[in-house]
């Protein structure tokens, strides 16, 4: 029976390697954390004063920053050796933004907090897919994906149900400095990691 078990256990170990594991983790800081946001968005831009329009504008900046940012920055993270500094540099510009939202009480330092949004989401997903993908196994492939896809949804369904319960009890504030300390915690977690790990 003991037998039986460790081998079960190193064929798993097998499909879910150390560096797969690692960026799991990652993921789920970063899901999360914008996973709190993105249900109750609306609400917050009409706590500002601002109306519907300016929550799909807005919606619209950071759509446009970060799509045409990532042409940019997938060419440029094709040229570094350690794509995973991308992913710790997308943090590091996420927690920015997220103290940018804590700071709106406007227009302007809105559209400034989601420009800053999408800048860090077009760093984030060409460093992560690439660090992501090269140790997936060829055989395992389709599964080891599809715990990062299942996780995708997993999360921002509980990251919901937190945001606004945190919302409701402290305000938009607290949730910010939450999301904040998430994406900084990921950033420096990722950066003092050997960088063998990944």
């Amino acid at each position: 029976m003991q037998h039986s078990a460790r081998r079960y256990q190193l064929q798993y170990d097998g499909k879910l390697n150390g560096p797969l594991r690692i960026l799991l983790v990652v993921s789920g800081f970063f899901t999360f954390a914008f996973g709190m946001l993105t249900p109750i968005y609306a609400l917050f831009v009409e706590g500002i004063g601002e109306d519907i329009t300016v929550v799909a504008d807005s919606w619209a900046v950071f759509s446009l920053v970060a799509g045409l940012l990532t042409f940019v920055v997938g060419k440029w993270e094709n040229k570094i050796k350690e794509t995973e500094l991308g992913i710790v540099f997308s943090q590091f510009i996420l927690g920015f933004a997220y103290i940018l939202f804590f700071l709106t009480d406007g227009i302007l330092m809105l559209y400034a907090a989601m420009a800053c949004l999408g800048a860090g989401m077009a760093l984030y997903w060409p460093a992560f897919h690439s660090t992501y993908g090269k140790h997936t196994t060829r055989r395992e492939a389709a599964w080891q994906w599809s715990l990062y896809d299942g996780l995708s949804y997993l999360l921002p369904a509980l990251a919901a149900v937190v945001g606004g319960a945190v919302v409701e009890a402290y305000g938009f504030g607290s949730m910010f400095i939450v999301m904040a300390v998430l994406s900084f915690v990921c950033g420096l977690f990722v950066l003092v990691l050997p960088r063998k790990a990944l």
